[in-house]
């Protein structure tokens, strides 16, 4: 268990993270806290497949904003959003199979989060977007860059300036969201799913994601070349085997 804010379990190699702060899931030092405690071991051995989730009525609502934007000087809000992004890249870099799923709503911060997922999965109706834009600030978590990489730059600059939430239905039209299933079933389906990949092939899913990682930062010639590279001892380790 992480804390109060963040329970963690793990079971049959997954990680099973759940948001569990009373206020609807908002990201504040608890939750923030929670996931950081969590972090190390996600990365163990015996984890092979981390999978999110969020307690109560909705996934998250986003940053506390009285707590981040209001309470909080200039300097412990730019630390607490370095931490977060932090978390996000390490939770990124996990050479392991990552899934979220998220209902009823997926909002700002929370969004954020759950982008940082391999797998993003929806309950039919959950309303999914970024607010930031009513405050007159932009998503600050490196949300643009992540619907970005999932259904290009013009959708991204839509989503980040419109201040609304959309259907899940409609960022699955967008690739945003992977799959969407009715509200009763997703948890159940989402996990099943998550504990499918926790006993797959590691270190296939790893290469993967090293590979599409490679790419979004650099292209196809470049995943060209480190698959190249390590082709051969690859196919000698599974000789060895």
């Amino acid at each position: 268990m992480a804390n109060d804010a963040v329970k963690l379990e793990v079971r049959d190699g997954l990680a099973i993270l759940t948001l569990a702060n009373p206020d609807k899931n908002r990201l504040n030092r608890a939750v923030l806290d929670g996931l950081k405690v969590a972090l190390p071991r996600l990365g163990a051995d015996e984890v092979r497949a981390v999978y999110l989730k969020g307690q109560g009525p909705v996934f998250s609502f986003g940053a506390d904003v009285k707590e981040m934007f209001v309470d909080s000087s200039r300097e412990q809000l730019s630390q607490v959003l370095t931490q977060y992004l932090d978390f996000i890249g390490a939770l990124e870099a996990l050479p392991k199979p990552t899934v979220a799923a998220v209902h009823g709503a997926c909002s700002s911060g929370g969004l954020e989060l759950a982008l940082g997922f391999d797998y993003l999965w929806a309950a039919a109706g959950t309303k999914i977007g970024f607010m930031e834009t009513s405050l007159a600030i932009p998503p600050l978590a490196g949300g643009v860059q992540r619907i970005a990489a999932r259904a290009g730059s013009a959708r991204a600059l839509e989503i980040a300036s419109a201040g609304r939430m959309y259907d899940a239905e409609q960022f699955e039209r967008w690739n945003i969201v992977h799959r969407v299933l009715p509200a009763e079933e997703l948890h159940r389906e989402a996990e099943a799913f998550a504990l499918k990949l926790a006993a797959g092939p590691t270190r296939a899913y790893a290469a993967v994601k090293s590979l599409l990682r490679t790419h979004e930062r650099s292209g196809v010639a470049a995943a060209d070349r480190i698959r190249s590279e390590e082709h051969t001892s690859e196919l000698q380790s599974h000789h060895d085997l």
